[in-house]
This record gives structure tokens, C-alpha cells and sequence, in this order.
């Protein structure tokens, strides 16, 4: 049996549809009646009824009887009716010779005069109904718009009287369309547009290879009409599916299309034919269309009248029916008459951008002045935050340029625009490509270099290769014209390199570029030079600038702007974070997807930052799969760090240690090392969360030694506590104490989160007759909250070190506040050491046997707890500031109270002492 969804193309996003149309069948097989399924041509109501036909008859076996319209057939009297009853002409014979007569007469099979269309009405209905006598019986009538006069009005009539035949009757109308059938008190069902999700689906499944930019484009086109999303992507090259090559104005129509639409706008008369052109190729305002419309008035009647076009009057604006009407009225007219109607339009605007686009679609051949203006046309376009539509902008300039250097210089541009911003790296390829071929030595060129390096991160080549080309580039002659941004687009490109290569001696080609270049770059990137690649060395007033550009930068559309600003922030908690939000849907819509990821790596180490860890892995999830789709390994390394901060607290070892190996596989071989740090990083925190501490002590040391910032390493401003409580537990308080002091001295003062570590950070490390004052301190800051994770730990420490100066009062509320948060948390070892200093209080349930065995003491408890998990006699007393053989002498204790000889059994046995 077909399964729902696959009878037919189009049957996606039509559940409500399909579930109304399954009752119905249901119902009227059983009781009788008629449905019309309405809607716009390319709706889904051939498919529908194809459902109905195929899938629902058979969930319901009944006979299916089918009729289609042909509007070729529409003048021959009962043709419908002829098709209809063809499979059953046989059957006839068992009906009374009044009504079988009747039949045949109209079906041409008996001579003599046709009969009243109620007497034939009258033998249809008791046709039906003996047809219905042996089994379930299903009409289904497609095109009923098409349908001959007789057979509309006999199934009309056939439809009001079928309550109590058992007999049901699907039947579908194209809106807009005059029929004979008599609608009139049969139940309707319409199918409206597709909403973008569903479209969207649609487009996935029946068109996989599109880029996001090109299937948004689709969608907005089609406006949910399931044929013209199918049929659309039919007309367009391979290089424009993955936007390799730039989308026209207006989308080619596949011949399906050519042949629902084309017809309507070649019936007009020629003038009307070039006003509409005139509208469907007009770029500028409003008002510039109306005065085109008011001068030719008399030319729109015959488009209104086929409906083609609607006048708003109020508004001053003229739309088009559907966007596919748009499509079709340019399809229609010659490549002359297009180019003729664009130059008109650029001599009616004043907008200098609209007037250089309509030249340029105007041009036949190169024209390097057209070419310039396109220039600016693409900045301008890149600053409203359409990267997609500046890429097409640059590719149409290429075609216009007639100097080999200009030509690759426009095609690299784009290329990097498509690696960088649309999400587009095979595109950027074939454009790669491309620019060398028209220039062979645009390889040694700024803008060439750029586009290649940001590909090559993505590839087998590597950091180094990358970072060579750029620093050779950065370091050669000033050409003229060359433009701030291809500069501007080199050192932020190159700043991502040394950063993913994680070695010092990249960054001083970095800072050598910075230095030669500063003018040239915008002031988020001078302080990215500082404040994304040495955060620990941000100095105040550069923090004070980063402040204004973030502020600046909540309400604009230039998304590489944000996300030029977002980057200079990312290490010092300062992040637009409205911003990033809006870059993030406009790459859900098809927009600039590889900065969408690069906004999801920032929104989802926030989420881990403020303890909203669930929402950091979904995030991180859907950054995730856009790089997959789109081939951003780089990035979606990026985007595992946070999933893998969150497995780290949480205990999650088996998923760590899996993504760590296919991380270091990928990225070592590349010479990508910051791969090492942030891993370390991440296995540091995981062993701090098992009480591993000698282990976190040694993977955060593999970074740098504790007490020091070594330049250029990020990641250290966001683990100074980690390091402060590593050292603690593992046995070096000299060193933690030193880290507390940097952290003190260095880091407290770039952020609030990070001032709040250094407290507690100096708390860890205070001495007996000082620390309770510290702990107050931080647990009472206003804005402890905001960092849960880092609240608890400080809450559990302070706990934990008032339990061992017998305070076993004050700490209780320390710790259950702790294991309040680690729970909210989900951050189970770290629940589970809580507990256990929690029961070490005295804050315990009853844990004596039934069977009158001595009762474990609350130290006991805990030893034996730590060690059922498989924690040998020294990591038990790292973690309890026991000595290894006081933990055997609780061991020995505990063992005989359990029932148990040795460590095999302690799991078993404790489940009885469980809270």
C-alpha cells in the first residue's frame, strides 16, 4: 500500500488536509456524499485526490471511479461522463432498461433522442447505488472546471441527492475559474498556501543540492504553491543551486510553469505586454512605477481584466496576482524587449544604485563603467545585511569587466563573501576558479589570497599554507585603487588563522599586518587585535571602546558589522547579543549561513557561561548542522566546544572522549593546535567534576603553567577558577595561589563574570582565619547568580570547608543551596559529591539495616559511596582531605557492616543505605 506523502508529488505540509479528506472517505462510503476540493492552480489538488484514489480507497477498499476535465473535451456533451463510467459500461445491464436506457443514450451507445437531465440524473444515482451494493464505492473528478456543460451539471445534481447512498464523490476546482458545475451547498475544502516550513521541506525533498539564499529565493517566489516550488528549481544551472552563480531578477520558468502561466500573459495585446514588463523589471519606487502605469492606463485593462495585476489606488502601488505572474511576463518577451524596457527604467530613477542595475541588466557585452557602479552597489547591498543579493551583484560586475585583473579581483570578492558571510564554499571554488583563469597571476593578489585562505581553513591545506599566503600578501606593494575592505577582509581573515593554528609565532605576522595596516581597519577590528586575540591584556580603555561599538551596533542590518564587533567581544563577555540574534534568523532563512554559525558558536558559550546549558546544546546543534550541510568543518569544531564544555560538567566521559579523537584526527593534521588547548580545557574540567584533580591539575597546566598568562592563549580567561580549584585539590596551593593573584590583578577587572571568579578565586585560597569573610562575600553578590555552575562550586567549597572546621550548622545551608543548583543543573558528579559532604554534616536519612546491622557513620557512608564508583584509597582522600590509610581504616570499618569482604559488593549492598 502507498504510504501517506508518497502518492503523489506535493503532499507535504497537507496533514490538516489529508486527515479532513481520510474522515470524509470514511464517513461517505458508509453514508454517502461529496466534497470539492478547491484552490489556485499548482496547489496539490490533483495530488489530493490521487491520495484520495490510491491510499484512502484501499485503507477503506472501495471501487474508485475517475473523471478528469480536458479542456479540449470541454464541447463534447457527456464526455465526462463517457470517462467515468468507461470501467463499468458492462455493468449496465443490471439495471431496469429505463434507466440503462438512459445511459446509453447519453453515452452514445444507443441511437435516439438524448433524455432530461433529471430522468438521467434519476439513473445515474440508481446506477451508483447498485454499484454500491457490492462494495465501498469512491467517485473521484479532477479539472471539474474543464468538464463538459452536461457532465458538470448531471454530477451537480448527482451530488445534492447522494445522503443515504453510501456512495461519496471527491471532486477538485481551480479557483478563479468558471464551471457549470453548481457549487451550491456542497461542502468545500481549500487548500491554502504552504507555510515557509513546509515549503521549505518540500523543496528539501524534492531538490536537496540547493543552498539555503537559492531555496529562500524559491520560497518567496512560489508563496506556497507546491508545483512552482517543485518546478522553479528545474530552470535554473547547477552553479546557481549552490549559488555558485548569481540568481536572475526574475527566476526562469520550467516548461510545466511556461505552459500554466505563459499562455495567460501571450494572449495580451502587445502594449499590455510591455507595461507589465515594465512592472515586473522595475527595481525603484513606487511612485516611479505609477507614473509609468498612469501614462499608459488604457494598456492595463486587459492585464486587470485577466487578473493578472491588481492597482492598490490607496497606495499608489500595482502587484502582481502571484510572483509567478511576474516570472512568466519576462519569460514571455525577447531578450531586446527586456533589455529596451531596462534601459527606460534607468533613465526614469534618480536612485543612482537602481539606475546602475538596470544599466547593467540593459548592457549586451562588457562595460567597465556599468562594472565600477556595481562596485558600490555591493557594498551598499553588504551593509543592509543582503550578502546573497551583494554576491550577485559582484558575479554581474565580473561579466561586465573587460580587464582580466578587474575581473578576478570582482570574482575573489565574491568568493570570499561566499566562504565567509552565504555559506557558499563550493561556490567560492568554482569562483576561485574562475578568477585565476581570467588572471593567472591573481593568485599573488590581496583579495584572491584572502578568498583562498578562508577556503583552505575548510580543507585538507591547512593553517599554514593559509597563513603564508596572507602574510605575503599583507607584506607586498600597495596596487592603486585598492579598496579599505579587501584589506580590512585580509587581517580579520588572517586573525582567524593564527587563532584556530594556536601557536605564538603566527600571531607576529598578525601583529606586524595590524601594525602596517591600522588605518585601514575598522575600529572593531583594531580592537579585535587585542581583545579577541590577548584578551588577558585588553587594556581599560580599549574595553571602554568595545562598550560603545557593542552599544552601536543593537539595531543595525550590516550582519558582518556585527559580527566584526561580536568577535572583538567574544573573550570578554561583551556581545551584541540582539544582534547575533537576528544574524542567527536571517541564516535560518536562507541568509548569511556561515556567520549564522559563527553567531551560534557565541550565543551557545554565553548559554554555557550562564548556566543555560540545555539551550547552549541546542544551539550548538543547529550550528552544528548548518555546517555539516555546508561543509564549515572549521566552524562546527567551533560549535562542539560548548557541547563539550556541558559533557564535561555533566559527567558525560563516553561523549568526550568520541568527539575529542574525531576532533584531534581533523584538526592536528591541519595544524589547527588550538584544537589541543581548548580540548585540554575540557578535559580539565572533566576530571575537576570526578574528582580527578591530579589529572585537571596536569591538563591545564599542558596549557599554561598555573600563576602566568601566556600570550594569545584565549581560552585562559574563562577557566581561572577551574585552575584555582585544580591546584587546591591536586596538592599545589603555592600555585593556586598564584593563579588567584593574576586572576585578581589581570582578569577581574575586564568583566563582571570574570571579577566575580577572582573573588572566589581568592576565596579557594584564603587561609583558615580569612576565608569565611571572602566566601560571604562572593555567595552575597548581587549578581552570583547570573553563573550558576560557578555559584555552586563556590557554595559547595565553602560548605565543604566549614564541615572540616566542624561547623556542620553554617555549612548545611551552603550545600544545599549547591546541590540545589548542581541539580537545576543537571550536573550530576557534581550533585553526587555534594550529597556526600552534605551526609558527612549528619544531614542524613535513617541507614539502619532491617536486620539490625550496625548503622554506617556519615564519614563511613561517604568513603564507601566514592569507592563502589571505583576510586581507588588516594583519589578518595584527594577528594575528602583524608590521608589514603584513614580511608582504609573507614573502609575496614565499613565492610563488615555492609555484609560485604571487599569492593566488588559495596555497589549492591549501598543500595539498601540510599537516600
Amino acid at each position: 500500500m502507498t504510504t501517506r506523502g508518497s502518492a503523489a508529488e506535493g503532499l507535504i505540509g497537507r496533514d490538516l488536509e489529508l486527515d479532513a479528506l481520510q474522515d470524509f472517505v470514511a464517513s461517505s462510503t458508509r453514508s454517502g456524499g461529496a466534497l470539492l476540493v478547491t484552490g489556485e492552480a499548482g496547489s496539490g489538488k490533483s495530488a489530493l485526490l490521487q491520495h484520495a484514489a490510491y491510499v484512502v480507497a484501499a485503507q477503506s477498499d472501495s471501487r474508485v471511479l475517475r473523471v478528469s476535465g480536458v479542456e479540449f473535451e470541454a464541447d463534447l456533451s457527456y464526455a465526462g461522463l463517457n470517462q467515468l463510467l468507461l470501467p463499468v459500461f458492462d455493468d449496465l445491464q443490471h439495471l431496469p432498461d429505463r434507466e440503462a436506457g438512459a445511459l446509453r443514450a447519453a453515452l452514445g451507445l444507443e441511437s435516439g433522442r438524448a433524455p432530461e437531465l433529471l430522468h438521467l440524473t434519476t439513473a445515474l444515482l440508481t446506477f451508483l447505488r447498485e454499484l454500491r451494493r457490492r462494495g465501498p464505492l469512491l467517485l473521484v473528478a479532477d479539472d471539474v472546471h474543464w468538464l463538459d456543460h452536461s457532465s458538470a451539471q448531471l454530477l451537480s445534481l448527482v451530488c445534492r441527492r447522494l445522503d443515504g447512498s453510501g456512495v461519496a464523490v471527491v471532486l477538485a476546482h481551480r479557483s478563479g475559474h468558471t464551471t457549470f458545475f453548481d457549487r451550491t451547498d456542497v461542502p468545500t475544502l481549500a487548500l491554502p498556501p504552504l507555510p515557509d516550513l513546509d515549503a521549505h521541506a518540500l523543496l528539501r525533498a524534492h531538490h536537496p543540492r540547493l543552498h539555503p539564499s537559492v531555496r529562500q529565493r524559491i520560497v518567496a517566489d512560489a508563496r506556497g504553491n507546491p508545483l512552482a516550488l517543485i518546478e522553479l528549481p528545474r530552470g535554473l544551472s547547477a552553479d546557481q543551486e549552490t549559488a555558485a552563480a548569481a540568481l536572475p531578477a526574475t527566476l526562469p520558468l520550467s516548461e510545466r510553469l511556461r505552459q500554466h502561466l505563459s499562455a495567460r500573459v501571450s494572449a495580451l495585446p502587445e502594449p499590455s505586454r510591455l507595461l507589465l514588463l515594465l512592472a515586473a523589471l522595475h527595481y525603484g519606487d513606487g511612485d516611479e512605477l505609477m507614473q509609468i502605469v498612469a501614462a499608459s492606463s488604457a494598456d492595463l485593462g486587459p492585464a486587470e481584466t485577466a487578473g493578472l495585476v491588481v492597482v492598490d489606488t490607496a497606495r499608489r502601488r500595482l502587484h502582481f496576482t502571484h510572483p509567478l505572474v511576474r516570472a512568466a511576463v519576462v519569460d514571455v518577451a525577447s531578450p531586446p524587449q527586456r533589455r529596451s524596457a531596462h534601459r527606460r527604467l534607468s533613465q526614469l530613477t534618480t536612485n543612482p544604485q537602481v539606475r546602475a542595475l538596470h544599466l547593467a541588466d540593459a548592457a549586451l557585452g562588457t562595460d567597465d563603467d556599468v562594472a565600477a557602479l556595481l562596485d558600490d552597489v555591493a557594498e551598499a547591498t553588504l551593509a543592509r545585511g543582503d550578502a546573497g543579493r551583494a554576491v550577485a551583484v559582484l558575479l554581474r560586475a565580473a561579466d561586465l569587466t573587460a580587464t582580466p585583473a578587474d575581473r578576478a579581483r570582482r570574482l575573489a570578492a565574491a568568493a570570499y563573501l561566499g566562504a565567509n558571510v552565504t555559506g557558499t564554499l563550493s561556490g567560492a571554488t568554482a569562483l576561485l576558479a574562475r578568477a585565476r583563469s581570467a588572471d593567472p597571476d591573481a593568485t599573488t593578489t590581496l583579495q584572491v589570497a584572502t578568498a583562498a585562505a578562508a577556503h583552505l581553513l575548510n580543507s585538507d591545506a591547512g593553517v599554514d599554507t593559509a597563513h603564508q599566503m596572507l602574510v605575503r600578501a599583507l607584506a607586498a606593494d600597495v596596487p592603486d585603487g585598492l579598496r579599505p575592505q579587501v584589506v580590512q577582509e585580509a587581517v580579520h581573515t588572517l586573525m582567524l588563522v593564527c587563532a584556530f593554528g594556536g601557536r605564538v609565532e603566527l600571531w607576529r605576522g598578525f601583529e606586524e599586518a595590524v601594525a602596517r595596516w591600522s588605518s585601514w581597519l575598522s575600529p572593531a577590528l583594531r580592537l579585535a587585535a587585542v581583545t579577541f586575540a590577548d584578551p588577558a591584556r585588553a587594556s581599560g580603555s580599549e574595553l571602554a571602546d568595545l562598550d560603545q561599538l557593542t552599544a552601536s551596533v543593537a539595531d543595525t542590518t550590516d550582519v558582518v558589522q556585527v559580527l566584526e564587533v561580536a568577535i572583538a567581544g567574544q573573550y570578554v563577555d561583551r556581545e551584541p547579543a540582539a544582534a547575533l540574534d537576528r544574524v542567527v534568523a536571517a541564516g535560518r532563512s536562507g541568509g548569511p549561513v556561515a556567520l549564522a554559525a559563527q553567531a551560534l558558536i557565541m550565543r551557545a558559550m554565553t548559554a554555557v557561561h550562564e548556566g543555560r546549558w540545555d539551550d547552549a546544546t541546542t544551539l550548538a546543534d543547529e550550528g552544528i548542522s548548518l555546517c555539516r550541510e555546508h561543509g564549515y568543518r572549521l566552524l562546527e569544531w567551533g560549535l562542539l566546544n560548548p557541547k563539550m564544555l556541558v559533557a564535561a560538567a555533566r559527567g558525560d566521559e563516553a561523549y568526550l572522549a568520541g568527539v575529542r579523537d574525531r576532533l584531534h584526527q581533523w584538526a592536528v593534521p591541519r595544524q589547527m593546535l588550538a584544537a589541543r588547548t581548548f580540548t585540554a580545557n575540557v578535559e580539565g574540567l572533566a576530571a575537576l567534576s570526578e574528582g580527578r584533580y591530579g589529572e585537571a591539575y596536569a591538563a591545564y597546566r599542558s596549557i599554561c603553567e598555573p600563576g602566568q598568562l601566556a600570550p594569545f592563549a584565549q581560552v585562559l580567561v574563562w577557566n581561572a577558577l577551574d585552575v584555582v580549584e585544580a591546584a587546591i585539590c591536586s596538592g599545589h596551593p603555592e600555585q593556586a595561589r598564584r593563579h588567584a593573584d593574576v586572576a585578581t590583578t589581570t582578569l577581574a577587572a575586564i568583566s563582571p563574570r570574570m571579577g566575580f571568579q577572582a573573588a572566589a578565586a581568592d576565596a579557594f585560597v584564603a587561609p583558615v582565619r580569612d576565608y569565611a569573610p571572602l566566601f560571604d562575600r562572593v555567595v552575597g553578590d548581587p549578581q552570583a547568580h547570573r553563573w550558576p555552575f560557578q555559584l555552586a562550586r563556590v557554595e559547595l567549597t565553602y560548605g565543604e570547608r566549614l564541615r572540616r572546621d566542624r561547623a556542620m550548622r553554617r555549612a548545611r545551608p551552603h550545600l544545599e543551596r549547591a546541590l540545589e543548583l548542581f541539580t537545576g543543573l543537571r550536573a550530576e558528579p557534581w550533585v553526587a559529591r555534594t550529597e556526600a559532604v552534605l551526609r558527612a554534616t549528619g544531614r542524613t536519612r535513617s541507614q539502619a539495616h532491617d536486620d539490625g546491622r550496625p548503622r554506617l557513620t556519615p564519614q563511613e557512608l561517604q568513603v564507601a559511596q566514592l569507592a563502589a564508583t571505583g576510586l581507588s584509597n588516594r583519589d578518595i582522600a584527594e577528594r575528602l582531605f583524608l590521608s589514603p590509610r584513614t580511608v582504609g581504616a573507614h573502609l575496614y570499618q565499613a565492610f563488615p557492616k555492609l555484609g560485604v569482604t571487599s569492593r566488588a559488593g559495596l555497589r549492591d549492598a549501598l543500595s539498601e543505605f540510599s537516600d
